[in-house]
């Protein structure tokens, strides 16, 4: 049986902040870009068995200090324990052929 597990994390972007530059969503194909740089703070907020509980917690943290002030950055990543992910691996800077 497959056992499905619900990842939340909460991006706050400080470009995001008032009069700062629009910028694109951290997501890229429906996956997390979880690089650190000076523009992204990312938080782990918690590993829940159902996506009701993630966003139940989702609910309780946009009361607290922080999260308050920014309700929508949470995102709620689904995973199944044993499947493998980013099988491909992964480059660093840009590669060119030739």
């Amino acid at each position: 049986m497959n056992r499905t597990l619900y990842f939340l994390v909460h991006r706050h972007h400080f470009a995001d902040e008032p009069g700062a530059p629009t910028t694109v969503d951290f997501m890229e194909d429906g996956e997390p870009l979880f690089w650190d740089d000076s523009e992204d703070s990312f938080t782990f907020v918690g590993l829940y068995s159902s996506r009701r509980r993630a966003e139940e917690r989702i609910e309780q943290a946009r009361t607290v200090p922080g999260f308050k002030d920014h309700p929508d950055g949470f995102h709620v990543h689904e995973y199944t324990v044993g499947q493998t992910y980013w099988a491909e691996g992964f480059r660093v800077g840009e590669q060119t052929e030739g």
